[in-house]
């Protein structure tokens, strides 16, 4: 969406989504979960494949947290080998009052690679936690550690140069989860154009933080970024 240089930051994700216990196409006797709908209502983000044909948003739940470093090594080790260009980092997933420390996974071409990938990670020392005695099925708050490649067209919106359809906004302060939940609910319910899908965070930059939101909306504009902006900012006291 921009000609300028490409702007590299590190920083966190807080969103919402429901997740389900996979049963199947996994290593046995682990904890894997997945996000069948990441953004309600979009049936085609990721491609023109059918919804069911791939692994969209995949959550391998681990023994133990392991550190930035370790999850980046060992993914950056699998990365030189393995079949599909995929996408990890590390978060944290608080459902039915439990945490469980992850490794997020996206762009796998199938689900029968699920076991591969996890076979490999064990290979680099990381160990999956065993599979709960009762299916875990629900909403659920995630938090991801995650590096991003931007364009900044203007000054504090940002486009995404790996996922598409992701902008980003930058906001005057810190804004906690129910703040952030009631203000996305009174912009989505007075406006014309309520379908998108909202998440919080911030950018480390400079020693400090920068917080922003970030927006997925199908076939996201630079008018459309300003515009969901002026409605946040409103709100924001």
């Amino acid at each position: 969406m921009s000609e300028t240089q490409h702007i590299e930051r590190y920083g966190n994700l807080l969103k919402q989504e429901s997740l389900r216990t996979l049963e199947d196409k996994i290593w046995p006797n682990t904890f894997v979960l997945e996000a069948p709908e990441p953004f309600p209502g979009f049936f085609n983000y990721y491609s023109d494949h059918p919804v069911d044909s791939k692994p969209l948003y995949i959550y391998l739940v681990l023994k133990r947290l392991y550190t930035l470093e370790e999850i980046t090594r060992a993914t950056q080790n699998i990365q030189k080998y393995f079949d599909t260009d995929f996408n990890a980092t590390p978060g944290v997933v608080n459902i039915y009052n439990k945490q469980f420390d992850v490794i997020r996974v996206r762009h796998l071409d199938n689900f029968s690679q699920i076991t591969d990938l996890q076979a490999s990670y064990m290979d680099q020392g990381i160990e999956f936690k065993s599979k709960p005695n009762r299916k875990v099925e629900g909403p659920a708050v995630i938090r991801i550690k995650k590096f991003f490649i931007l364009d900044e067209p203007e000054q504090g919106l940002f486009f995404d140069t790996i996922e598409k359809d992701h902008g980003y906004f930058l906001i005057p302060n810190q804004l906690t989860w129910k703040h952030f939940e009631d203000i996305t609910r009174r912009v989505k319910f007075n406006w014309e154009k309520p379908f998108f899908d909202a998440a919080i965070g911030h950018f480390h930059v400079k020693f400090g933080l920068q917080d922003m939101i970030r927006i997925y909306y199908p076939e996201m504009s630079l008018d459309y970024l300003r515009e969901v902006r002026k409605k946040y900012l409103e709100r924001i006291k």
